[in-house]
């Protein structure tokens, strides 16, 4: 980029000292004689990030506003944050999803067994099981996960260990802990819903929270 010419050799003594170094260092500047003139340019690209002024933790350079101008620092809010090495990524919070079954039999109470099957679409981390009945009562669910090429899930594929979840005289249940199970998930992997026992209830909702990954 140009910003001046002039027709005085002298200058070029005069105006290189004003440059900082982090410019005159690499190159940034050149001075191109034509007759009696001389260009003076800067490549400012050329300038090192570490020559740049200090910039506030938690947000990155752009512009916001339409039209052209200067870039500004911009926090970084929204759902997103750093990841801590480099990159950006939705926040925890904003990478929950939720798996969900709803177990009901006609308005009858409900039976054990093989009650649903759920497919998983995205890989993450179970980070929760919720509960839900229509009416206080009893039951304790069991969780298979397997791949999608050996579905069906079985008992020998149980992710819950000892802690499945369980209700006990109560219409709501949530661990968030989930001492034991195995909480990863792969993108086509099958979940099968299976009840060992139950009692009173005639309708369930089953929901994992599953943080993306």
């Amino acid at each position: 980029m140009s910003f001046f010419s002039s027709t005085q050799p002298s200058l070029r003594a005069r105006v290189l000292p004003r440059f900082p170094a982090n410019v005159l260092a690499g190159a940034g500047i050149s001075i191109v004689k034509s007759g009696l003139t001389y260009t003076f340019s800067a490549s400012f690209t050329d300038i090192p990030l570490s020559g740049l002024a200090d910039q506030p933790t938690n947000t990155i350079v752009a512009r916001e506003a339409a039209g052209d101008g200067p870039p500004t620092a911009i926090a970084v809010s929204g759902g997103l944050g750093f990841t801590g090495s480099g990159s950006l990524e939705l926040t925890a919070n904003q990478r929950i999803r939720m798996l969900e079954s709803m177990i009901y039999q006609n308005g009858s109470v409900l039976t054990t067994g093989v009650k649903a099957d759920i497919s998983v679409p995205f890989s993450g981390i179970i980070t929760g099981v919720v509960l839900l009945a229509d009416q206080s009562g009893s039951v304790v669910v069991d969780l298979w996960k397997d791949t999608f090429a050996n579905y069906p899930p079985v008992v020998g594929d149980t992710i819950t260990a000892a802690a499945k979840p369980t209700l006990s005289a109560a219409s709501k249940y949530r661990d968030t802990t989930l001492t034991g199970w195995i909480t990863a998930v792969t993108a086509g992997d099958t979940i099968r819903v299976n009840f060992d026992s139950v009692a009173t209830i005639t309708r369930l909702l089953i929901a994992l929270e599953l943080r993306t990954v």
